[in-house]
């Protein structure tokens, strides 16, 4: 049986009031009851702070009942085994693997025998800001995503994938991932939500968009060429171009046939092989990905052989031998 986050263990425990506190100390919640027998209570969680959301891994051995705060934030609930059930004011639904829920910061959640599950939650502050730079406007509303979604539908299924890869990826990766990294897989995973769960801007999300200039694109293009070390957010790509988000997007794919995200990586690669050819002997293949903006070293690795037909390791080492 894997588990996640096990580096960012919160609780590992067989004591109700240890599980109540992390509750309440670290996800929001007002109560926490068991009911299953105490004897068989057994949990464990998780923890890992990306910035405008957090992850969390959660094992329960016995049933047990959560009753969560009002704050700002929306939860989404990625089962993997067992079952629960989520509730918010008169709606309820069931929390299994076949199903991406959603409920809002207070709601209820009432947990199975041997229930597991991986929790996002995202705060709305950043999400909104994200939202304001798709559309090029704030919008009006506060955003409302549906209760649940098919875990294996269209865009819903790319999530679920992306979400379990994140937490394996934090698992694995063998040095501190540098903020601005994390800053930008935040975002990615708040993009995916916009896009993969049904929501009030769903529609607006979807429709066609006007296309930016050309000379926005190059623009872009020019500014990716010089900042490639910082970070990088859709909301920061809109100021620069002067065009929405969707729109700079939209207009990239369709003059250059690839995102300005797919043109990020291509000059982090360009950037992450300069630096293995002159590498220093401290220097690794792992903390180059890393300073270069890649989070998982297979990932890195794949897209590096992909780009210049041999692996980052096969560069050092050619490096090194000229070097000695």
């Amino acid at each position: 049986m894997q588990d996640y986050l096990k580096d960012y263990t919160l609780v590992d425990t067989r004591r109700v009031d240890e599980m109540r506190s992390t509750f309440v100390d670290v996800y929001d919640a007002k109560s926490f009851d068991l009911l299953g027998a105490e004897q068989d209570f057994y949990a464990k969680a998780g923890y890992f702070d990306l910035g405008g959301s957090d992850l969390s891994y959660c094992s329960y051995g016995s049933e047990s009942h959560v009753e969560f705060r009002d704050e700002d934030y929306v939860r989404f609930q990625f089962a993997i085994s067992g079952a629960a059930q989520a509730t918010n004011g008169r709606q309820t639904a069931d929390v299994d693997p076949g199903l991406i829920v959603c409920t809002p910061a207070a709601a209820a959640v009432t947990f199975g025998q041997s229930f597991r599950q991986l929790v996002l939650r995202i705060n709305y502050s950043s999400i909104e800001r994200d939202l304001t730079a798709l559309l090029g406007v704030r919008p009006k509303e506060r955003i409302v995503f549906d209760l649940s979604t098919p875990a294996n539908a269209g865009h819903a299924a790319s999530l679920h994938h992306k979400i379990f890869y994140r937490a394996s990826s934090i698992d694995i990766s063998p040095e501190p991932v540098p903020p601005q990294v994390l800053r930008e897989i935040d975002q990615a995973t708040r993009l995916k939500v916009l896009f993969a769960i049904g929501n009030n801007y769903s529609d607006r999300l979807n429709a066609p968009q006007k296309s930016a200039s050309s000379w926005q694109v190059s623009q872009v293009e020019r500014w990716i060429d010089e900042n490639w070390a910082q970070e990088i957010t859709i909301d920061r790509l809109a100021t620069v171009s002067g065009a929405s988000a969707r729109s700079i997007f939209a207009t990239f794919k369709k003059t250059r046939g690839y995102t300005p995200m797919a043109y990020l990586k291509k000059v982090r690669l360009d950037a992450a092989r300069d630096r293995l050819l002159i590498a220093s002997p401290s220097e690794t293949v792992t903390g180059i990905g890393l300073a270069c903006g890649f989070m998982n070293l297979g990932h890195f690795a794949k897209a590096y052989q992909f780009q210049f037909g041999e692996l980052p390791s096969d560069t050092l080492a050619r490096s090194r031998a000229k070097q000695s």
